[in-house]
Parts: C-alpha cells; structure tokens; sequence
C-alpha cells in the first residue's frame, strides 16, 4: 500500500495542527479533565522532512491554575481552538505529576509533538 511523500506529509500536518488549537489535559487517557483548563499553544513549528513529519510547540507556555488538589495529569491531546473537536489521540505526558490547587503546567518549547507517518 503506498504512502504519502514526505512533502504532502508535512502540507497536512502544517494545515491540521494551527496557531491556536489547544492541548486539552487527562487524568485517565481517554477524557479531559475538568480541573486543569485547556491550553492554547500559540504557535508550532513548521513540520519536519522526516519519517514521520513532526510538528512541535514553538514557545514555553503555561496552563490555566488548577482547581483542586491531587491531580495527577497522565495525557494530552490536541483539540481545535474551541476545545470541541479532538484532533490527535491522547498521548503520555513524559513525566506523569501531581497538581495541587493554584499549580501550573509548565510546557516548554518543543513539550508538545504531533506527528504524521
């Protein structure tokens, strides 16, 4: 079965992922939680020439504060920058931590990766 070149590739992933689209937070893998709000990311990357293209936050941010103790973030996902259409599948976060009441998340440039092989 065959493949899209490198150049389409990266065309689709530039135009899926935009300047805006929010990184929605989870504490199971499979829905947002409600205590930690969305996150818009205000600017990504150009894809790279490479297999699979990637696609990557440009500048360090940081989440809205939390609202409860105790909550541990597992996973992210994409979401569009209504925050009601999930683009990507829930990915793991590198380090799974716990957030207490007035925490943050601190997302560093390059933190948040979407790719498309």
């Amino acid at each position: 079965m065959a493949g899209f070149t490198k150049a389409f590739a990266r065309t689709t992933l530039d135009s899926a992922i935009v300047d805006g689209d929010k990184v929605q937070w989870s504490e199971n893998g499979s829905s947002a939680t409600t205590h930690i709000a969305a996150t818009a990311i205000a600017a990504w990357d150009a894809s790279t020439d490479a297999d699979p293209t990637v696609r990557q936050n440009t500048g360090a941010t940081e989440s809205a504060a939390c609202d409860a103790d105790d909550v541990t973030i597992t996973h992210y996902a994409i979401y569009n920058s209504a925050g009601s259409t999930q683009k990507t599948d829930w990915t793991a976060v590198d380090t799974q931590k716990t957030y207490d009441t007035g925490d943050k998340i601190s997302i560093a440039a390059g933190a948040i990766k979407v790719t498309l092989t």
